[in-house]
């Protein structure tokens, strides 16, 4: 699970921001609209680099997200484009799910995931400190890498065993780090990039951004 800098004052979606930002000021219950559902979600995949936000494997297209698609602060893909709206396999995760009630729209509380992972991960939370655009929220502080198994684990430098098997169960049970066709695609992709690297080829590292990091001993 990557970092995510979400910086809400570099959002593209300006209306959208002025929007919300008007609700929470004047303490409104969000209404249920989807007139900036494309511009909170492409703002979301913008942030997330295309991936999902738990998983990292690509669920977006670079083109949907394309900083060109904003205009006057509001998303819109050009008439005459080659991809749809719809080329993207996400789905909208609200992280802390009591908040959906009040503050739907809440940008702090929104991340784009697998549309798979959502539906296998359902309403079960995440727990607090894994949240991925925490300032202070770090990978190597509550994972390691098994790169002959390609497995996610708690940090082996952990030693609270009740934090242990949290760690676990997210892993297993929540985010799904090491879902068959997740870990399959991981492994592929690193190999492929291992690959490349030791005949001196050029790659791109556009997903799995942690793990491929970390097997290439250039994690940070």
């Amino acid at each position: 699970m990557q970092k995510i800098d979400k910086n809400y004052d570099q959002i593209l979606s300006t209306k959208y921001k002025a929007w919300v930002d008007k609700l929470e000021k004047d303490q409104k219950k969000h209404p249920e609209s989807r007139t900036y559902y494309d511009d909170v979600v492409m703002d979301l995949y913008r942030c997330q680099r295309g991936v999902c936000a738990y998983k990292e494997m690509f669920i977006c297209i670079e083109n949907l997200y394309d900083v060109n698609n904003w205009q006057n602060g509001q998303y819109h893909i050009p008439d005459q484009a080659a991809f749809k709206r719809t080329d993207h396999f996400g789905e909208l995760e609200h992280f802390d799910a009591t908040l959906k009630t009040n503050q739907y729209w809440l940008w702090s509380n929104l991340f784009m995931i697998h549309d798979k992972i959502n539906n296998l991960k359902s309403a079960k939370p995440v727990v607090a400190y894994l949240k991925p655009d925490l300032d202070d929220y770090a990978p190597e502080k509550y994972f390691d890498y098994d790169e002959k198994t390609h497995r996610f684990i708690p940090n082996t430098d952990i030693e609270d065993p009740d934090q242990i098997r949290q760690i676990q169960s997210m892993i297993d049970e929540v985010l799904f780090l090491n879902h068959g066709v997740v870990l399959n695609e991981r492994a592929n992709f690193i190999q492929d990039i291992k690959q490349k690297k030791s005949f001196g080829t050029s790659y791109q590292i556009d997903r799995f951004f942690t793990a491929v990091r970390w097997c290439l001993d250039d994690f940070s």
